[in-house]
């Protein structure tokens, strides 16, 4: 695989990364041409996502500003410090930007502890609206949820369980997910279930679930809100961006490069198991043989990324 090819296959990424972004972007009120999301957008995740988008996306600084002005309400503080450290080196830098911002347009105190002080970024006004008039549609589901009835741990969790359709989780599962502690799960879930609002399982471990049918009537749900784990996604893709811009894997041999390719898919296996995605076996695409196969396994992400919501 040349050189050319890996420059290809990191900018084929990016721009599948920017398409999830800018539908995403929707739910949160940002003027985009995208279509709506279908599924659930996790807005701490796109946020840490388009901290690191906005070097090469401008208009996203403007998404971010407006966030910032009038949407912050809307975000978790605490879990946003919680999905920082999936993220490369350096978001926690560019989440101080953005929490400077808030200081400044939005006035929202929660945000002072993350503020760093630096020159902010030019910005336009006027690129966000409010995401009110969205919150019914299947992507904004747990946006919608949090208006209703804030911004909590129980909130976050229900809007997950009914995300995964009746699927059963554990306390683990969940918190790993939702980047929170076990412990604020674990009462988050036995809240919920003894408010009848999900349902707990008593095997060992425990698990919980929602009955799809249930929220669906009682949210008036038209289509299926469906919970992706953007926070793994969004931070496997700026890993991968950065592995795919590697001096040392453009000058690399193709057996080394083979080697390098491998080693990475194999630290990051459980994200593309989570998105179920059909790669080939690595068993089957010994030495350089690997290169063909790792090409098809980033056109299988790109391909997920940019008609998920389909």
């Amino acid at each position: 695989m040349s050189k050319t090819r890996f420059a290809s296959l990191a900018r084929d990424l990016r721009e599948a990364g920017a398409t999830a972004a800018w539908i995403q972007w929707q739910a949160l009120g940002g003027q985009t041409a995208a279509r709506a999301p279908t599924a659930i957008v996790d807005p701490e995740a796109l946020v840490l996502f388009s901290l690191w988008l906005a070097d090469d996306e401008p208009r996203v600084r403007d998404f971010l500003r407006g966030l910032a002005g009038f949407g912050t309400r809307i975000l978790s503080v605490q879990r946003l410090k919680g999905a920082m450290s999936m993220f490369p080196d350096g978001t926690e830098q560019r989440v101080g930007g953005f929490a400077s911002l808030v200081l400044a347009a939005g006035k929202d105190p929660r945000w002072s502890r993350l503020a760093t002080t630096g020159p902010l970024w030019p910005t336009r006004s006027g690129k966000v609206g409010s995401p009110t008039p969205r919150l019914r549609e299947p992507g904004s589901l747990l946006l919608r949820l949090r208006t209703g009835f804030g911004v909590d741990v129980r909130t976050d969790t229900l809007a997950y369980l009914i995300g995964r359709h009746g699927a059963r989780a554990g306390v683990r599962e969940i918190a790993e997910d939702l980047c929170f502690a076990k412990y604020s799960v674990r009462l988050a879930c036995a809240a919920l279930s003894d408010a009848g609002l999900v349902v707990a399982r008593s095997e060992r471990p425990v698990t919980y679930y929602a009955d799809p049918r249930r929220w669906s009537a009682a949210l008036d749900l038209r289509a299926e809100s469906v919970w992706r784990s953007w926070v793994s996604v969004y931070a496997f893709v700026l890993r991968l961006g950065k592995f795919l811009t590697e001096p040392r894997l453009a000058t690399a041999s193709e057996s080394l490069a083979a080697s390098l390719a491998r080693e990475f898919v194999m630290e990051h296996a459980q994200v593309l198991t989570q998105l179920q995605l059909d790669v080939p076996d690595q068993r089957a695409h010994l030495r350089e043989a690997y290169l063909p196969a790792f090409e098809r396994t980033v056109g299988a992400l790109v391909e997920w990324l940019t008609g998920y919501q389909k």
